[in-house]
């Protein structure tokens, strides 16, 4: 077994280089500023932000530092080496990628389509095997947060599904910034087996940089590099934590079968190919499938009537104290039969009281809710399902020539 105490105690020594270096910061503005952008949605769907700013940002930090020490033993335990020049060809090609879908960023695509041009034409240069095994950490490391936190952050949101029906759904976001200690090959020096002295077994590394034979030409340093991983998905079909959990673990089995796939490559060559391949069409295609359920399935949340069913209770709100929840149905308001939200939405906004009949389950009672004067919808703190007349929504189909092909499968 790698001696993972001495690892631990090697990642939390070079702490203090992650933060007295500036790009960690400018990771964590961007992260903020992403975030900024997910309050501007929650302010048109809910009225106002449901965390503060600072606090996401904060919860980003925490468990990005989580996320780094894993990634890091993964990285260090397993034996990946990785290359200070392949990295920042990811990074460019990501960001170019990233100007025609932002999904693109991800370092599946950038790394997949540079190992198949350094496969096929020789350029650039690159240890493809080392790279994918990368790729394939990160994904592991990301389905691990997603398990952890990927629900956090969820708000409901109006979803314009493919057959143009409104319906209800919770929209995902999570952005992580990831301190790593990693390895990098320095193959001009030789004769040391790892660079900070750290005694590991004999068949460590599993994936051996390429140009390598034995120990005495293999040299290893552990330094700190910055990454950043995010996570954005739709759930319409089940609740946020059911769905995280489902698309976490697909992206950990996607993650395992990539680093098998770059592992075998690193001893049968014939292999890489078929990996490069699979990092990118495989990323994709779990988006392809979880895209296409969120269509075809039954919505958690639409509007069937009579009455409104309730998405969301704003912690703090006339609601919550009313003791509303979520999917209690309000059949009425002041005596009037309710058929859509906005309906209810004028009466808060013109009268002093709502008296509300409210159904959960099988039960039906009565619920009281004194407007302030300067009452309104907003004020009410809850979150209806939409009608079909719904303003603001998010679109559930997905561009993808995957999607695509599996529509064409279907029809055939």
């Amino acid at each position: 077994m790698p001696p993972f105490i001495e690892m631990v105690r090697a990642y939390f020594q070079a702490i203090g280089g992650f933060l007295g270096n500036p790009v960690f910061w400018v990771f964590l503005a961007l992260i903020g500023w992403q975030y900024r952008k997910s309050e501007q949605m929650e302010r048109a769907f809910l009225g106002r932000p449901r965390q503060p700013l600072l606090r996401r940002v904060l919860l980003a930090l925490v468990f990005g530092m989580i996320g780094g020490l894993i990634g890091s033993l993964l990285l260090m335990g397993i034996g990946i080496s990785i290359s200070i020049q392949s990295t920042r060809y990811v990074l460019l090609v990501s960001l170019v990628l990233a100007l025609i879908n932002m999904r693109f960023i991800c370092f599946a695509y950038s790394g997949g389509l540079l190992s198949l041009l350094s496969l096929v034409f020789g350029w650039p240069q690159l240890d493809v095997a080392s790279l994918l095994a990368l790729v394939a950490v990160l994904h592991c490391v990301e389905s691990i947060l997603m398990l952890l936190s990927g629900h956090i952050n969820a708000f409901p949101v109006t979803v314009r599904q493919p057959s143009g029906r409104m319906v209800g759904g919770y929209n995902m976001q999570m952005f992580w910034p990831l301190p790593l200690l990693a390895l990098i090959f320095v193959p001009e020096l030789s004769g040391v087996a790892n660079g900070q002295g750290i005694p590991m077994p004999d068949w460590w590394p599993l994936i051996r940089p390429a140009g390598t034979q034995g120990w005495s030409d293999l040299t290893l340093y552990m330094v700190p590099i910055l990454a950043g991983l995010g996570y954005g998905d739709l759930a319409v079909t089940m609740p946020p934590k059911e769905k995280v959990r489902q698309s976490a673990f697909r992206l950990l089995a996607y993650s395992g079968l990539l680093l098998y796939l770059a592992w075998l490559g690193s001893r049968v060559p014939a292999v890489l190919p078929l990996a490069a391949i699979f990092a990118p069409f495989g990323h994709e295609m779990l988006i392809v499938i979880a895209n296409h359920r969120q269509q075809e399935g039954k919505p958690l949340f639409a509007h069937e009537g009579p009455g409104l069913k309730i998405m969301e209770v704003l912690p703090g709100s006339l609601a919550e104290q009313a003791g509303l929840r979520v999917f209690d149905v309000i059949l009425t308001a002041n005596g009037e039969l309710l058929h859509c939200p906005e309906q209810l939405y004028l009466l808060a906004q013109t009268q002093p009281q709502l008296v509300l009949t409210v159904r959960r389950g099988a039960h039906t009672s009565t619920v009281s809710l004194v407007l302030p004067l300067m009452g309104g919808a907003e004020q009410l703190g809850i979150l209806l399902v939409p009608g079909q007349e719904a303003g603001s929504y998010v679109e559930t189909r997905l561009k993808s020539p995957l999607q695509t092909l599996l529509d064409w499968w279907q029809r055939r």
